[in-house]
């Protein structure tokens, strides 16, 4: 299953917010993190006004934590990270890479169907996050910045839309999207 290799919050040369700035939107992120009953956090603006600088520091807060569990940073500038066929298969890749117990799950399912990287996203959602956080009952977040650069046919709302036709069955995990 191909993955987006460059696409995590650790890779390229992104900063996070100055020492001391943003502090409101970063305490709630931290409060809505905590909330049991909120599973998405829609981050929206215009370009430039710092929500990748934002999903950057949340991500470095929550990796130090030990709650991140995923992340893909879009970018317009890499053929890979901003297609949206990549993200399911390369956060699916992190997870597996992360909880053990989420890989065990999950490789049955890449032996049934090797080439799920190829189907629509609503099956990558259901075959690669949903089906082994379903019995894995991990407790994590997953971060997706900047959805509105990827370049496909389908509109990125496409997986907002698949978000909230699954969030609810996969209660343990939150998202994080900023676009």
């Amino acid at each position: 299953m191909y993955h987006a290799p460059d696409a995590g919050y650790l890779c390229g040369n992104r900063q996070g917010c100055m020492k001391g700035t943003r502090r409101d939107i970063l305490s709630q992120l931290e409060c809505w993190r905590n909330d049991e009953d909120k599973h998405v956090f829609w981050l929206n603006g215009l370009a430039g006004t710092g929500k990748s600088t934002i999903a950057q520091t949340f991500a470095e807060m929550s990796f130090a934590d030990g709650k991140l569990g995923a992340s893909f940073f879009c970018s317009r500038d890499f053929e890979d990270r901003s297609n949206l066929r990549t993200i399911f298969p390369t956060l699916a890749f992190q997870l597996a890479h992360r909880y053990p117990h989420f890989r065990e799950e999950l490789l049955p399912i890449l032996t049934a169907s090797p080439d799920v990287g190829k189907e629509s996203l609503c099956s990558q959602m259901e075959k690669l996050i949903v089906g082994p956080f379903k019995t894995a009952t991990i407790q994590t977040l997953i971060i997706i910045d900047a959805l509105d650069e990827c370049k496909d046919e389908e509109p990125a709302s496409a997986i907002l839309s698949i978000l909230s036709r699954y969030v609810d069955q996969i209660p343990n995990v939150k998202f994080f999207i900023t676009g």
